[in-house]
């Protein structure tokens, strides 16, 4: 089976390995403080900085919309993107981190790590990677 990692270069694989490792730490971060977290973004801008997007206000869902436009928005200014919510877990019951990556190389992926939340503690479960349609460079 040909993985993601085949195809991308190390650049790219840096940038979204980079954007996985900040964006799971900073749910958990909020996971633990708050119980809860509310959806983000984050992208590696063109000289390789990590900046956080949080355009959104009102519903999770509607803050998701927002978060998205203003992601595709600043393409020209950015080389890769993580889309962040937090999702229900149909299939348990339980809840998850879904981060949504992608990079203007072409490579789009999904990554979901369960989760449960025990006095203030995040337990993870193992990550799930699934490649996913580009909503960001289409």
């Amino acid at each position: 089976m040909v993985s993601w990692r085949d195809t991308a270069s190390e650049a790219a694989q840096g940038d979204l390995d980079g954007l996985l490792d900040t964006a799971l730490t900073m749910a958990e971060q909020r996971l633990s403080e708050r119980g809860e977290f509310y959806p983000f973004a984050l992208v590696v801008n063109r000289s390789g900085g990590t900046e956080i997007v949080a355009a959104g206000t009102g519903s999770a869902q509607h803050a998701q919309e927002l978060n998205v436009r203003a992601v595709v928005g600043m393409r020209a200014e950015i080389r890769a993107a993580a889309l962040v919510v937090d999702v229900r877990l149909p299939e348990s019951g339980g809840d998850g981190i879904d981060v949504h990556l992608e990079h203007a190389e072409g490579t789009a992926l999904s990554v979901l790590e369960p989760y449960r939340v025990e006095h203030g503690e995040v337990i993870a479960g193992g990550l799930e990677a699934f490649s996913a349609q580009r909503r960001i460079w289409q």
